[in-house]
């Protein structure tokens, strides 16, 4: 059903031009506590972290402190954070992480190792061609916790330029990369194709499916228990496909304009926010992932340097202050797209009467800690889940964990800090139980730094509730 027909059938035609679709959906088909959604956002490169930590008068490096971010003036925050300012109430910037556990793990591509420790917390695997995880992303875990058997479990999108797509951040159970959908158009289609032009030979492939399923059911006595175990399950994960199907093919959710293809990045960005907003107001998943690929050059206001992020600029941050400067305008420019994402959940009503944002947790993280392969200063934003998280704060904890991390000659240490940060696996646990997940362990729980001495992976960061 179009859209204006959507409307005419519920006589609300007239208010086509006023009635967000959103809107429109919450009038007709939402009722009953909302449910809490996550988005895992992460871009490439990491952080400029002289421009992006803030350090108030008075406080310094040597103890842990926090800082009430509602009561700082926008010239107090730091470049990078300052497009964050008007949703500082919702806001937990961390500065006390490391990637700790990358630094440890196997010789491989600092950047590999970076985005799969990042999001799945665990061991890389460098057997295949491709490296990838050996336990389920953050992502994937919550979508387990928090799905609808008759809905998407998940979204696993992405906005890429020609130069370097986004990381690969979202893995199965058995650690395998998720493909990505950089497509806003495919995304509608996903979403609302079911619904808005169902397959007409739907139903002849639900009566193909039961078929099979009776057949399945006749040869039960006569197969071993482990085959039959294995048909059983595959049946399973076709019935759960069915019936995703089925309800998102009889969704009576009004569904946006289809978004045209652009080549401008924000567009893009913009596009897919739009699609994050509309499917969470419908319910038709709880959980996304979206993995940001590089920026042009031309957007930051660099082009007359270089037109290569990578090795033009992120490699050269320590080398330059040109270079340096221009990577923090790039991570600045990501700060004000996730900026207007807020500002687009925040105007979507939910079925409680408040927004989607304020029952959507977002982390916002990185690859790496910075452009040059460093692992140290890993600043996550963790953004909303204001039902667990006590926000609007800015935290720092001094550097103490006895790990080793490889650093620039030119900084003190001769090329390997003596401490690190804590393990960032403290984050995805505490962004996991304010998901409603019974855990304390997200990827590694413990391991060993380079001098013999224990790390401990497991249980939340304090200070966050």
């Amino acid at each position: 059903m179009k859209r204006r027909q959507f409307l005419n059938a519920l006589g609300l035609a007239g208010l086509g031009s006023s009635l967000a679709p959103w809107e429109v959906a919450r009038a007709v088909d939402r009722s009953g506590a909302a449910p809490h959604r996550l988005i895992v956002i992460s871009h490439c490169h990491g952080w400029t972290y002289d421009t992006w930590k803030l350090r108030p008068d008075g406080l310094d490096n040597s103890s842990p402190w926090e800082v009430d971010l509602t009561t700082l003036k926008l010239s107090e925050f730091s470049p990078v954070l300052s497009p964050l300012y008007d949703h500082r109430n919702r806001i937990i910037p961390i500065d006390a992480l490391s990637l700790a556990t990358a630094e440890l793990d196997a010789d491989g591509n600092r950047h590999d190792k970076g985005f799969v420790h990042a999001w799945t917390g665990g061991w890389v695997d460098f057997s295949t061609a491709e490296a990838r995880g050996r336990t389920a992303s953050l992502d994937q875990l919550v979508a387990r916790a928090v799905r609808r058997s008759d809905r998407l479990p998940s979204l696993e999108l992405g906005v890429d330029d020609i130069r370097e797509a986004g990381r690969p951040i979202s893995y199965a159970l058995n650690g395998a990369r998720l493909p990505v959908e950089t497509s806003a158009e495919r995304v509608w289609q996903r979403l609302f194709g079911p619904s808005i032009a169902p397959n007409p030979l739907q139903s002849r492939q639900v009566a193909a499916l039961d078929y099979a399923w009776e057949e399945m059911r006749a040869l039960s006595p006569h197969i071993s228990s482990p085959q039959r175990i294995r048909l059983e399950t595959h049946y399973e994960h076709l019935r759960q496909l069915r019936a995703r199907l089925d309800s998102m093919s009889q969704l009576e959710c009004s569904a946006p304009d289809i978004p045209t293809e652009n080549t401008s990045y924000d567009t893009r960005f913009d596009a897919m926010s739009d699609m994050i907003g509309a499917a969470f107001m419908c319910d038709l998943t709880r959980v996304v992932s979206l993995t940001l690929g590089e920026l042009p050059t031309a957007d930051i206001g660099w082009d007359g340097l270089t037109d290569d992020v990578h090795k033009g600029l992120a490699h050269e941050i320590y080398n330059s202050a040109e270079k340096h400067q221009a990577m923090s305008d790039y991570i600045t420019h990501h700060s004000r797209q996730v900026a207007r994402l807020i500002a687009r959940l925040e105007q979507i009503p939910d079925s409680d009467g408040r927004s989607v944002m304020d029952n959507t947790l977002i982390l916002w993280g990185s690859e790496l800690a910075d452009g040059w392969h460093g692992y140290q200063h890993y600043c996550p934003v963790i953004i909303g889940g204001g039902w667990h998280f006590n926000t609007g704060r800015y935290i720092y904890r001094p550097r103490t964990t006895p790990v080793e991390i490889l650093q620039p000659v030119v900084m003190d240490g001769g090329g390997y800090s003596a401490t690190s940060g804590l393990p960032h696996q403290h984050v995805l646990v505490s962004a996991a139980q304010a998901m409603g997940m019974d855990t304390n362990v997200i990827g590694i729980e413990l391991t060993q730094g380079q001098r013999g001495d224990n790390l401990d992976c497991r249980g939340p960061l304090e200070g966050l509730v």
